[in-house]
């Protein structure tokens, strides 16, 4: 579905080269769940944003579905990522203004209002949210937040769906409740799932488990959590 080919992502604070993503080849197959930890300011949410379109890597390439995604034109690359890929991120970026329904159908608007409604209906009664759809985002508690976040992603049906921290936000008991309702969402459906995050308590029942420092990706053969493994877990750097 997706593969980066020796991709790396450089910024410049002044003079100062930071090298956020370096060298790093990765592959998600469809319907394929993956799983990226690491500390803060590993390069996580850099990743997501490279894999998602939102940002052009330094170097390497990136082919989604066998297209080079950057080789796109701006408006070709939006239009992939409005149809086939989803994002849900820490903050939810719920529109105060609108209803959860209205929030949700959002991203759909330029299809039959009807059908996109009673998709967005149906959504919300997956996640829970049935009874709230006509609420307005500052009713919500910060888990019913985020599960409106996901039904809006889960919207145009994307192949894709990206979650950037998707409980940074949350208690751990209601984060587990959002990350369980993402893997009845996958199985649902034939999309592949990828989530970013630095809790490390949130690593089972994934495909593929990578964990990433200094921009330098690696994929887990062992599992023992971040910092608390009795001998160090095997790796195999993807680059």
């Amino acid at each position: 579905m997706i593969k980066a080919v020796n991709i790396s992502k450089t910024y410049y604070q002044g003079k100062a080269k930071i090298e956020g993503i370096r060298n790093l080849n990765l592959e998600i197959l469809k319907k394929e769940s993956v799983l990226i930890t690491g500390p803060s300011g590993a390069g996580k949410s850099t990743l997501l944003h490279l894999l998602g379109g939102l940002d052009k890597p330094t170097e390497g390439a990136l082919f989604f579905e066998g297209v080079d995604f950057y080789g796109l034109s701006d408006r070709a690359r939006s239009r992939v990522r409005n149809e086939k890929i989803g994002f849900i991120f820490q903050f939810y970026h719920l529109l105060p203004e609108f209803t959860v329904l209205e929030n949700v159908m959002l991203p759909a608007l330029m299809k039959r209002k009807k059908e996109i409604r009673e998709r967005a209906e149906n959504l919300l009664e997956l996640v829970g949210l049935e009874k709230r759809i006509a609420h307005r985002p500052s009713q919500l508690s910060g888990g019913e937040s985020q599960r409106a976040a996901i039904a809006r992603a889960l919207i145009n049906s994307p192949e894709l769906l990206l979650c950037d921290e998707p409980t940074g936000n949350l208690d751990s008991k209601i984060g587990e409740k959002i990350i369980d309702c993402l893997r009845m969402l996958k199985e649902k459906t034939s999309m592949a799932l990828v989530i970013v995050t630095h809790d490390e308590h949130i690593c089972d029942d994934f495909d593929k488990k990578f964990i990433i420092r200094d921009g330098i990706l690696s994929e887990m053969k062992h599992f023992e959590g971040l910092y608390g493994a009795q001998s160090l877990p095997e790796w195999q750097v993807y680059r």
